[in-house]
């Protein structure tokens, strides 16, 4: 029987209306900071779209392969990302104290963004194959716990918390969904506690940024950068300042352009504009989770859920740092932000969601897992 491959508009339509809104905000964020650096106001804003562009021929290109697929070279994956995650440990370049990039020649990119979805695609797998034994801790817990632990630990390594918890949460989010027994997880995440509030203590940055927000929580002063993100939001009010008017990008927001752009979408598009934002990304969610529920195979429930649930709990973190409700982190808004590695893994990984949509009502007894 030939698969007739139908599109997802409840997932592709938010995804494509959130990296338009990116091309309008990103210029608007970047053009001093271009105009300034590199003598072209244009010159962020014209990569930014080059990106874009490839991100859209990803999803439609990635739509089309049979997601299954995924199932013969995910362990494959993983061990690139293995290797790739220590290289950059030993090789990646240095930003602001932590090693999270990799040149390959002219092309650089973040594996950690890349070993998001890797894991997620792997314990997919592993969650299939071992459903029956789940409940098991030798037979069926431990060895996908492991994998998330090993990759969360290489990225904490980095050292990148914020990423390293995203992908964490994800993972054991999907195996609470699975058979596991609760007990274990609960075990997990005890056992673990003692291990990251040592991490934390011995990060003088990750103390300052908590000292920074403990301040602003208790009525204090809060750090700049976050000061300045709240005037944004404070200037935009209920419908913004207008497109391209940002008082905050002219050098008084760090990272304008990429962790705190939510901002700038405040200011100059006010409440309405931060309410379409949280609005699109809460279409995603629930649709994601709606295919991840429709879905007739293990494999592809687990990945629709994890996919889904890594986009959103990454847009939930950035959106909460940028407003005040978290210590400010190096989180991306995902097909928002200026940044080529994310919106192009988080591209290919929307386009593996749709191609389960694209399949979640047929019944297919030939799958096997091997």
């Amino acid at each position: 029987m030939t698969h007739k491959y139908k599109i997802d508009i409840w997932i592709l339509l938010p995804v494509l209306l959130l990296m338009g809104i990116s091309i309008v905000a990103v210029y608007s964020a970047s053009s001093t900071f271009a105009l300034d650096k590199f003598q072209d106001s244009n010159y962020l804003i014209k990569q930014h779209l080059i990106k874009v562009i490839i991100a859209v021929t990803l999803i439609f290109i990635t739509a089309k392969i049979d997601y299954r697929s995924y199932m013969s070279v995910a362990k494959y994956l993983l061990w690139t990302i293995i290797v790739l995650l220590i290289l950059t440990l030993f090789h990646g370049s240095e930003l602001k104290g932590a090693s999270r990039w990799i040149y390959l020649g002219p092309f650089s990119f973040q594996p950690s963004e890349l070993a998001r979805y890797a894991i997620v695609i792997y314990v997919s797998l592993l969650l299939a194959k071992k459903k029956d034994y789940l409940d098991l801790l030798y037979r069926g817990y431990l060895p996908v716990i492991f994998y998330v632990l090993l990759i969360s630990g290489l990225i904490l390594l980095q050292p990148n918390l914020s990423v390293a918890l995203i992908i964490f949460t994800t993972c054991l989010a999907m195996l609470f969904l699975s058979n596991a027994k609760l007990k274990h997880i609960f075990f997990t995440l005890l056992s673990l506690f003692p291990f990251v509030i040592i991490f934390i203590l011995s990060k003088d940055y990750i103390i300052k940024r908590i000292v920074s927000y403990s301040e602003y929580s208790s009525g204090g002063e809060s750090s700049y950068q976050l000061q300045q993100a709240l005037i944004g939001f404070g200037n935009g009010g209920l419908i913004g300042i207008g497109p391209g008017n940002s008082n905050q990008r002219d050098y008084f927001l760090p990272e304008a352009h990429g962790d705190f752009i939510f901002s700038i979408i405040g200011e100059e598009y006010g409440f309405i504009g931060t309410f379409l934002i949280l609005t699109l990304f809460f279409v995603i969610l629930l649709r994601g989770y709606r295919i991840a529920k429709d879905t007739n195979d293990d494999f592809g429930k687990y990945m629709a859920f994890g996919i889904t649930t890594m986009i959103v709990l990454n847009a939930a973190v950035n959106m909460s740092v940028a407003s005040g409700v978290f210590p400010t982190t190096g989180v991306t808004l995902p097909f928002v932000s200026y940044g080529g590695t994310s919106i192009l893994f988080s591209a290919l990984a929307v386009g593996i969601l749709l191609n389960i949509s694209s399949y979640r009502n047929e019944i297919d007894e030939g799958i096997t897992l091997e």
